[in-house]
């Protein structure tokens, strides 16, 4: 099974340092003119030479936030039924390492 820091080991993450720091105003420019952009303009949008263009970069995720979403929030509550967990996962208290006292709620606890 290939875990995610296996995938993160696959790449170099200096040439991926240097390609972001290698980018002009010319590549951000450019970036933000393309309707649909790559891995390419993302770089070039993460680089230090985007950071005069921020306020136009956050209109812009405004504009496609709105149109893709409109003006309303969704919340997600998860509605936990048990603290029975399979995984391992450091940052969750109902981490299945945890040695603390399981529980599944009973169809009258969960109406309740």
């Amino acid at each position: 099974m290939t875990t995610f820091y296996d995938e993160l080991l696959k790449h170099d993450w200096n040439a991926i340092k240097e390609n972001i720091a290698s980018k002009t105003s010319r590549d951000v420019e450019y970036a933000l003119s393309k309707e649909k952009r790559d891995i390419e303009d993302f770089t070039a949008l993460i680089s230090p030479s985007a950071a005069p263009y921020l306020e136009q970069m956050a209109q812009e995720s405004k504009r496609l936030t709105q149109e893709r979403f409109g003006k309303t929030i969704q919340l997600y509550i998860p509605l936990y039924l048990s603290n029975y967990c399979a995984n391992n996962c450091v940052y969750c208290g109902f981490n299945c390492k945890n040695n603390i006292k399981r529980k599944v709620l009973t169809m009258d606890e969960i109406r309740e």
